[in-house]
């Protein structure tokens, strides 16, 4: 479009035209958005009690009328989230290098299994390598760098071709 023709659109029959569309259009969204408030819901409502809860909580409020099972459902889970809690504290407590690990190479992968309460050391030695070596590399890096007291523990090497 010309923009030196503007003026005369503005002034012309389809300019006219599009407005009165758009009014008409304007004018049905108002209607529809305003009759919505004012119509009844087909749906029947719960009734409504003018009666505040005595308690402000609104979490222990409607725990109040949730159904026996779920209630149930609710203290089980939390109880067990307290004993995991624990249990990972204890963890914590006991093992606190633990994060340290999995100590890895291309020539070995080391844990430390919590069942057990051993360091599993699994060596993947290359042709020439020195599995003792290995070992001895391993612990003095969990010793010295990562410092971990591995003289409390025991090791269960595992080599792998």
């Amino acid at each position: 479009m010309d923009l030196n023709n503007l003026p005369e659109f503005f002034k012309g029959k389809r300019f006219l035209f599009i407005v009165g569309v758009l009014i008409f259009f304007l004018f049905i969204l108002i209607l529809l958005s305003t009759g919505s408030k004012t119509k009844p819901s087909s749906r029947p409502q719960p009734p409504q009690s003018n009666q505040l809860p005595q308690d402000s909580d609104s979490f222990s409020s409607s725990q109040k009328t949730q159904p026996v099972e779920l209630q149930k459902a609710i203290a089980e889970q939390t109880k067990v989230d307290q004993e995991y809690a624990g249990w990972e504290q204890s963890i914590s407590d006991n093992y606190p290098w633990r994060r340290k690990l999995p100590l890895t190479s291309e020539n070995y992968y080391v844990y430390f299994d919590l069942d057990k309460k051993v360091f599993i050391g699994r060596l993947y030695p290359k042709a020439g390598d020195n599995p003792d070596q290995l070992k001895a590399d391993i612990l003095k890096q969990l010793k010295e760098v990562k410092e971990i007291p591995v003289e409390n523990y025991t090791f269960e090497w595992q080599i792998n071709p």
